[in-house]
């Protein structure tokens, strides 16, 4: 039996080091009374996935979280701001933004650094999670119809 080597990186991978890729399809919505009811086929592809990579992917995700969290909490209080400024009645003053948005475009920079591989890290992956789109057995799904994703677009976390 052949030792399996990382699709991201292509060093040798263990017995169960795999990123589970999700694929769904056959998608039917039925009309209910108060909401719609969806269904769907899933199926996983086991991409072979070494340890480091996998460290590297969830290292690249909560960065992104975290910078989209930080963008959500700084930008709804600078859109009520700037309404506020607009109609003439501000409620707050343009000084209290600056470390918000400081704190924002730091996040942007780590998660960039980190997606482009900027800071020279050894335990970040060479290549993104993506990239297990272009393995053979998540290409051959998509060519009989599968969708990426656990699920329809909406149908939860």
């Amino acid at each position: 039996m052949g030792t399996e080597t990382c699709w991201f990186c292509d060093t040798p991978v263990g017995p169960g080091e795999y990123l589970r890729f999700g694929m769904h399809r056959d998608v039917a919505y039925t009309p209910l009374v108060i909401a719609l009811h969806t269904r769907w086929h899933t199926t996983q592809v086991a991409v072979p996935r070494c340890e480091r990579c996998g460290t590297g992917h969830a290292i690249e995700r909560v960065a992104r979280w975290t910078f989209t969290g930080s963008a959500l909490i700084t930008g709804l209080p600078s859109v009520l701001a700037l309404m506020g400024y607009a109609t003439g009645d501000p409620w707050v003053d343009t000084w209290q933004f600056v470390f918000p948005w400081a704190w924002t475009l730091a996040c942007l920079a780590l998660w960039l650094g980190i997606r482009q591989h900027g800071f020279g890290w050894h335990r970040l992956a060479p290549r993104p999670e993506r990239h297990a789109r272009a393995h053979p057995g998540v290409a051959e799904l998509a060519g009989d119809g599968w969708k990426y994703g656990d699920g329809p677009p909406g149908s939860g976390w």
